[in-house]
């Protein structure tokens, strides 16, 4: 029987295999896979290490889109010889969108998450929706979605399964031809309880070092209204690092 930590490990290591053979295969069709990474080290009084890697696959045709990736983060301190984990988690998404008409389109989203440091086991969200272009050029991206989502999950040591509407935004915006910045931003409020909501935020900024290196920055905010037992609601990071288009 694989441990809790092999079942998580292998999630992953499958999330991008697939992210990577969905980004071969749409390479055809001009969709484009990145791998992000990113991390710092400190020494001295204290010893810290934060890394972080990503592999996005995004794409667009006269007959949808698709943008999916997985994601990494860890991190650790030492101080006076004593160790602790300040960030262990993960995440495998996929949004695939069907083309309805020149500025609308039906959706599925999914993702699947964890988070060691916030005590989230697993968190397991899918579900449909419908989705308009506010902006469409070659220059600028922005839409709406709306839909439901069923949301399955495992956090401080419980087990919960809800009903969610998912109200979502993203903004592509290209600066110039070798820099771009991008925003997003995921609602999830549980179906019977408004109060009880998932609220995921990102803001990035990326320049080109050549045609396929890039510096980014890019920063991330996850808020939970329920979170775990003795665990903040709000997590933030703010990550730079590069990045390599295949």
């Amino acid at each position: 029987m694989m441990s809790d930590r092999e079942r998580k490990i292998s999630m992953f290591v499958a999330g991008c295999a697939l992210c990577g053979a969905i980004g071969l295969h749409a390479a055809e069709d001009g969709f484009q896979t990145t791998l992000s990474l990113g991390a710092s080290l400190t020494d001295g009084n204290s010893e810290t290490t934060q890394a972080h890697a990503a592999l996005v696959t995004v794409g667009d045709s006269d007959r949808g889109a698709i943008r999916a990736g997985v994601e990494l983060n860890y991190g650790e301190s030492t101080v006076d010889d004593q160790k602790e984990t300040t960030a262990e988690n993960g995440k495998v998404y996929g949004n695939v969108k069907k083309t309805l008409s020149d500025m609308t389109f039906a959706y599925i989203d999914g993702s699947l998450f964890y988070d060691n440091v916030a005590d989230v086991d697993y968190r397991a969200t899918l579900g449909p929706g419908l989705g308009a272009y506010l902006i469409k050029s070659a220059k600028t991206k922005l839409f709406a979605e709306i839909g439901v989502a069923y949301v399955v999950e495992e956090s401080d040591g419980t087990s919960d399964d809800y009903a969610s509407v998912r109200v979502a935004q993203r903004l592509d915006y290209k600066l110039s031809e070798t820099s771009k910045i991008w925003q997003s931003l995921e609602y999830l409020p549980q179906v019977d309880d408004f109060g009880a909501y998932l609220l995921n935020a990102e803001v990035g900024v990326s320049a080109a070092l050549n045609s396929k290196l890039d510096l980014r920055l890019v920063l991330q905010d996850r808020y939970d209204s329920e979170p775990a037992r003795d665990r903040e609601a709000n997590d933030v990071s703010l990550v730079a690092g590069v990045g390599y288009e295949f």
